[in-house]
């Protein structure tokens, strides 16, 4: 039974297209009805696969946190770009 810690990619069709963490380059697909979750592209969620199902939990203040960090890097470089 394995835990890892994903981001959600994104969605394509019927499927979640999570990325894992904290890397970012590994992917793992879940099929809608599998998640059984409210979630949104950026959200970090942790995943765990007990050889029959996916536990999915989302990980909200680790996702604001992130959320946060990256609107501060991107209002960051926009002053850049405007000096």
């Amino acid at each position: 039974m394995s835990l890892n810690k994903y981001t959600l990619d994104r969605f394509e069709g019927d499927y979640g297209i999570f990325l894992k963490r904290p890397e970012e380059t590994d992917q793992l697909l879940i099929h809608r009805s599998e998640i059984g979750l409210q979630l949104t592209e950026g959200d970090l969620v942790s995943i765990q696969d007990d050889g029959e199902r996916y536990i999915i939990r989302l990980l909200a203040e680790e996702t604001s946190e992130t959320k946060k960090s990256v609107e501060s890097i991107l209002k960051e470089l926009k002053n850049q770009n405007k000096q």
